[in-house]
């Protein structure tokens, strides 16, 4: 139900890779602090472990390929994703992190300004609780930017099909330094 502690702050190649996977039973995961990141060291990690409610942190600012992606796919009991503070993006690294997410009710902010090919790509990807409008409307009161502030600069894919299957008005693929609006305060 909870997983164990681990301490290392840097981590290798498929580090954790696959780790929890399928761990229906996992509610909560302690602190992941490394910071110094492998090619695909998180990827799948928690992917279908159906229970899990609350998320690691995760203090790492440069990320690898690949290193978060499908990290929580799949986690329906999931409501508030981690933290991201990552300013500088490899491709893939964040790519269907939280897809499947369907209990997802709050988006991260995002501070980087030069994204990545396929950084983004299909972030939330079926996030069904996650609500976004284009307008600042009924619950729709709260700003969401990529990136958070300042102009950013896109990749290959960066943002595809990072809101499609979403429950708000806007359900597919964000424009860049264009502002959106969401029901809760983004962490």
């Amino acid at each position: 139900t909870t997983s164990p502690i681990l301490t290392a702050t840097t981590l290798a190649t498929y580090c954790y890779y696959q780790m929890f996977q399928g761990c229906t039973s996992l509610t909560t995961a302690q602190a992941l602090p490394a910071t110094t990141l492998g090619t695909s060291c998180y990827q799948n990690m928690f992917y279908g472990c159906t229970k899990l409610t609350t998320a690691p942190a995760l203090p790492a600012t440069t990320l690898a390929n690949s290193c978060y992606s499908s990290m929580f796919y799949g986690c329906s009991g999931l409501t508030t994703p981690p933290a991201l503070p990552a300013t500088t993006l490899q491709p893939s690294c964040y790519s269907s992190m939280f897809s499947g997410c369907t209990s997802l009710t709050t988006v991260p902010a995002l501070p980087a300004t030069t994204l990545a090919n396929y950084c983004y790509n299909a972030m939330f990807n079926g996030c069904t609780s996650l609500k976004l409008s284009t307008t600042m409307i009924g619950i729709y009161d709260t700003a969401y930017r990529i990136p958070t502030s300042g102009t950013g600069t896109t990749a290959s894919d960066a943002l595809g099909d990072m809101f499609t299957g979403t429950g708000g008005t806007f359900t597919v693929t964000p424009n860049i330094n264009t502002t959106y609006y969401t029901e809760n305060t983004p962490v």
